[in-house]
């Protein structure tokens, strides 16, 4: 299983460096949406939605994604503080409470889930690649992290009535490495270290919130996985389930960063 997971990752990364220093913008926003369409595929029998409900949420998406990144950029950060506010406040009252999605939140909360993520790694790579691979390799890091350090030491779970496999340790694990390989990438990037480090930890802490977060929305639909077209993961949305709001919130960081006039 171990052996099968880090192969995909590495094939992921791969394909990650491809896409970002080869391709050009057309290129990889149509890799980029192609995961995204499929993750909102997914989200269909995952949210349990019913026909004319899919109909809704791919209209809707596909309308906001155009509306924000192609007609209406200069409100981009209307969506990242739209996915903001879902995962500082809905999503942590919804995990704690673990109550069945009604049918009136469940369009939102799949459009909410994809199409930021959908605008906002398409307008971190217009912006800047490195800043995005930074944030996608700590996203891997903490992944395979979490699973080394939890198969090797876990003992005490994270949340058991959840994800019965993820530990406090391999959590931990998570955040150890990260921030080993942020003290590495210091001596090869003129960025300070202390804003790496804590860049890493925030990266780290969002990815495992929104692995609980897909994890609580299978565990009620009855589903494991989303899919299985990644060996090792599942399905797209198994894979990209800590990015959904670590991208957003930090291309809403990135934004401002560059509004205030410091230049990553």
């Amino acid at each position: 299983m171990f052996k099968t997971r880090l192969i995909s990752a590495v094939l992921m990364l791969l394909i990650l460096f491809i896409s970002v220093f080869i391709f050009d913008p057309w290129a990889f926003t149509i890799l980029a949406s192609a995961i995204s369409i499929t993750a909102l595929y997914e989200l269909g029998p995952l949210m349990k939605l019913k026909f004319n409900q899919k109909i809704i949420l791919w209209v809707v998406s596909f309308l906001a994604f155009i509306y924000f990144y192609y007609f209406k950029i200069e409100n981009i950060n209307i969506i990242f503080f739209t996915s903001l506010i879902f995962w500082v406040l809905f999503a942590p009252f919804h995990l704690r409470n673990k109550f069945l999605v009604p049918d009136s939140l469940k369009i939102f909360i799949s459009i909410v889930l994809i199409v930021p993520l959908w605008v906002s790694v398409i307008w971190l790579f217009s912006q800047n690649k490195l800043f995005l691979l930074f944030i996608f390799v700590s996203i891997f890091i903490a992944d395979i992290g979490a699973y080394i350090f939890g198969k090797k030491f876990g003992k005490h779970k994270l949340m058991y009535d959840v994800s019965p496999g993820k530990t406090i340790e391999g959590v931990l694990g998570a955040f150890s490495l990260n921030v080993v390989f942020s003290f590495l990438l210091s001596f090869y990037v003129s960025v300070d270290l202390l804003f790496l480090i804590v860049a890493s930890i925030l990266i780290t802490g969002l990815s495992i919130f929104g692995d609980l977060y897909e994890s609580l929305l299978k565990r009620m639909s009855g589903i494991k996985d989303s899919g299985s077209i990644i060996p090792g993961h599942g399905g797209i949305l198994d894979r990209i389930d800590g990015f959904c709001p670590t991208i957003p919130i930090f291309a809403l960081i990135f934004n401002y960063l560059y509004i205030l006039g410091i230049v990553l």
